[in-house]
């Protein structure tokens, strides 16, 4: 059975809601392993803000790597049947994104969003990437903005629709993946055969 795709529970869980949400998209409940949630929830939020306080800076790049290369050394040993593939700089671009999402994959991406975020993207046309954005927000939230339109009902798979011109964007505007020196993404699928 899959489960809806959830919200974050603070301002600072986008990172660790996130890479769980790639996870419940691509697999049934029943095939997820214990070991993984943990290794998400113990990898994630290692970041201190400007105070000191650990976990208000979010999930650093360094951590979504060793992340990445934990997965692929458990997809290894274990019957999990994952690939994962860590991006950065301009790596990162639509048609690496598109090209995993369009076979059925996930694309575990660092945007903006008033600050750098982390989301998935599921789904992709001509025109659009299909977002679910753990950060809970108004549906008014983005009536000004015609690259980005809010969806409440389809909790399993999407929940942001935007054009592809905002995403590729080199600024940091909402949903742009800014400069591409700075961005960062895991490419998340499942594997069907060895």
């Amino acid at each position: 059975m899959r489960v809806p795709l959830r919200f974050q529970i603070t301002e600072f869980d986008c990172g660790t809601v996130s890479l769980t949400n790639a996870i419940s998209y691509l697999f049934d409940r029943k095939d997820i392993p214990a070991e993984l949630i943990r290794a998400i929830s113990t990898y994630t939020l290692d970041c201190y803000d400007e105070h000191g306080n650990l976990g208000h800076g979010g999930t650093s790049r360094e951590a979504v790597e060793m992340l990445t290369n934990w997965i692929v050394n458990y997809s290894k040993h274990h019957d999990f049947k994952i690939k994962c593939e860590h991006y950065r700089g301009d790596k990162v671009d639509i048609d690496s994104i598109r090209k995993v999402v369009e076979n059925g994959g996930v694309a575990f991406v660092r945007l903006w969003q008033s600050v750098e975020h982390y989301v998935i993207i599921t789904a992709i046309d001509k025109e659009n990437v299909y977002i679910f954005d753990s950060y809970y927000l108004d549906e008014t939230e983005y009536d000004k903005d015609d690259m980005v339109t809010m969806v409440f009902d389809e909790p399993f798979k999407y929940n942001r629709i935007v054009k592809i011109e905002r995403l590729i964007q080199e600024t940091e505007e909402d949903f742009a993946l800014g400069k591409k020196d700075r961005r960062d993404c895991v490419l998340i699928s499942k594997v069907t055969k060895w």
